[in-house]
């Protein structure tokens, strides 16, 4: 009766921070546009049948299919709107939060398990790729149970968590390569931890290997560097930083077309440093065999991943690395539960949770905090009058295709028959000359949040080289460009 007793406040409990993940993932699901890479899941990826979806996996992505297969079903149901496509990855992030407390529960207690599913429900960056169409949140998802079924195989020993272990970390790889760094990282450790079972523990990882080794043609097809080569324009260092941060206070930088602002992350970075600080002076043997279990996996596969980077494979970035977050925030946990600071140890987790819970929301009433709004964007932009280009970011112009009305085409070269160029530029640069061939005058600027949007227009079609447009001052860099309306002369572009 003490047992029962004691368990149902802690499933009680677990049943609130599953349903706040649940609230705080379905809760504005539909606000923000669909950003670039949702795009392309969207209107690329998932419409046709099943082996169309496969040959977009193989030609145009960059990831396993397992996320894709899924999304192809799940929208035969609820549909490719943003809440319809976008609620396959609420529902894996709302179920990571259950895994969380149970790995909390296995590596310290169940005071630690609530308290990593508190982190868990709440943390922005898995708030962010929990409404994100894209495999992020099935990442996070299995490699949570990977992790959950190898902290039992150490302590079990047992077939069964072996064989659950390899499970998992195989759905882990067949929806992102980059959990092959954590999955590594495990493997080696059951090989030294269990080496009186290696008859066990053998099979478990040459299942795990032979599946990656299955990925292995299809990640060669699928390198491109037209992908990834943004990715090493700024320096490794830069990106770590930027993964911590982001771990921190979710994605506030280059994501969302923005200057990273760290800012947000100094607060839970304190009490990131009070949770270990507490678990290291206050801990007992088993929690701090806990906390340094997490870090290891997370800090682990940031390395492995580094190392890659390093002997010429990389590939990273915040997302590509969160595989990592559920290791180390199950670490932080931890180490607010630890037993001789439990006073101490709860204030910090509440505060570190009410603080991210209040930015989840400041997020979703801060557009600058957001992906930038496409949808208004190509309603202000509206249908099109005359030939027109639209200049715009990379990585903003297929979603401005896939909310515009009508057909539209993205230039890549050559000469653009057009008597109309729209301007999408940041505010701080709008007022200023953009690098527009002669003939084109300003008619109109609208102010759209943190982008201005100029219309331009000559009296007559003009001839206008794509270079023009595409060094043309918007303050993000060189762009891309979008056509559309009717055409006085036959398309020069791709």
């Amino acid at each position: 009766m003490t047992a029962e007793r004691t368990q149902s406040p802690v499933l009680w409990a677990l049943a609130g921070l599953t349903a706040l993940g649940l609230a705080v993932r379905f809760t504005g699901l539909g606000i923000q546009s669909y950003h670039h890479d949702e795009v392309i899941t969207a209107a690329r990826v998932i419409p046709g049948d099943f082996v169309h979806m496969l040959r977009q996996v193989k030609g145009s992505e960059s990831n396993p299919p397992l996320y894709y297969v899924l999304a192809w079903g799940w929208v035969k149901a609820f549909g490719t709107g943003e809440i319809g496509l976008r609620s396959l990855s609420a529902l894996l992030g709302a179920a990571t939060v259950p895994v969380a407390f149970l790995i909390g529960r296995e590596l310290a207690s169940n005071r630690a398990g609530l308290i990593a599913a508190a982190i868990a429900a709440v943390n922005p960056m898995l708030i962010w790729y929990s409404q994100e169409a894209r495999s992020y949140a099935a990442l996070v998802f299995f490699g949570a149970l990977a992790l959950l079924f190898f902290a039992r195989a150490l302590r079990t020993g047992q077939g069964r968590d072996l064989a659950l272990w390899a499970l998992a970390s195989a759905l882990a790889l067949c929806s992102h390569y980059f959990a092959v760094f954590a999955v590594a990282v495990e493997a080696a450790w059951l090989l030294l931890a269990l080496r009186p079972r290696w008859r066990l523990v053998l099979p478990a990882i040459g299942a795990v290997v032979a599946v990656g080794l299955a990925l292995l043609p299809l990640i060669s097809t699928q390198v491109n560097p037209t992908h990834i080569g943004w990715i090493d324009h700024s320096p490794l260092p830069t990106r770590i930083f930027e993964t911590g941060a982001g771990f921190l206070a979710g994605e506030t930088g280059h994501v969302i077309a923005e200057p990273l602002r760290e800012r947000y992350a100094l607060f839970p970075a304190a009490l990131v440093g009070v949770a270990l600080a507490l678990v290291a002076f206050r801990g007992s043997p088993r929690e701090r065999r806990g906390v340094a279990l997490g870090l290891a996996v997370g800090l682990g596969t940031v390395l492995l991943a580094s190392g890659a980077a390093l002997a010429g494979k990389d590939y990273i970035i915040e997302r590509n690395l969160l595989a990592a977050l559920i290791p180390l925030t199950t670490a932080v946990a931890v180490g607010f539960a630890a037993e001789r600071a439990r006073r101490v140890g709860l204030v910090c987790a509440a505060l570190l949770c009410v603080y991210w819970l209040a930015f989840d929301v400041y997020v979703t009433r801060t557009p600058n905090l957001q992906r930038p709004d496409f949808r208004d964007l190509a309603a202000q932009l509206g249908p099109p009058r005359r030939p027109r280009a639209i200049v715009t970011w990379k990585l903003a112009a297929d979603p401005i295709r896939f909310y515009l009305d009508g057909p539209s085409r993205r230039a890549y070269r050559g000469v653009l028959p057009i008597r109309e160029i729209d301007v999408v530029s940041k505010a701080v640069v709008a007022r200023k000359p953009v690098g527009l061939p002669p003939g084109f005058r300003p008619v109109e600027r609208r102010r759209l949040e943190r982008l201005t949007l100029t219309r331009y227009v000559s009296p007559r079609i003009r001839q206008v080289p794509f270079r023009l447009l595409r060094d043309a001052r918007t303050g993000f860099g060189r762009n891309a460009v979008v056509a559309d309306g009717p055409r006085a002369a036959p398309w020069s572009g791709r």
